[in-house]
């Protein structure tokens, strides 16, 4: 198995629930009583959301590298994660088609 990775930011909402969500994942999101509960929900919702695509015949979503991530923290955000989503080798490095000329 291979990881592939996602970032996630960590917000707290006023009601004092933590809430993680992975914008690159069509911000998929999961609320937690603490930052590491949230986390390990959304952790649980992306390998689920990945492994729907993948058996739908798409490609693993895109992800950014950290250097794309915004630099600026919003006011509500507490922290990032970086979260690891097990998929099978052809999945994480698909084969680019080759045109072989005879």
């Amino acid at each position: 198995m291979y990881r592939i990775w996602y970032w996630a930011t960590v917000d707290r909402e006023s009601d004092g629930r933590f809430i993680a969500s992975i914008p690159d994942l069509g911000d998929l999101a999961a609320y937690g009583e603490t930052d590491k509960d949230a986390v390990a929900h959304v952790t649980e919702l992306a390998g689920e959301h990945v492994r729907a695509a993948l058996d739908d015949g798409q490609h693993v979503p895109p992800r950014r590298q950290c250097s794309e991530m915004p630099s600026q923290v919003r006011s509500k955000e507490v922290g990032r994660a970086i979260i690891p989503v097990k998929v099978g080798r052809q999945a994480a490095w698909p084969t680019p088609p080759y045109h072989v000329s005879p």
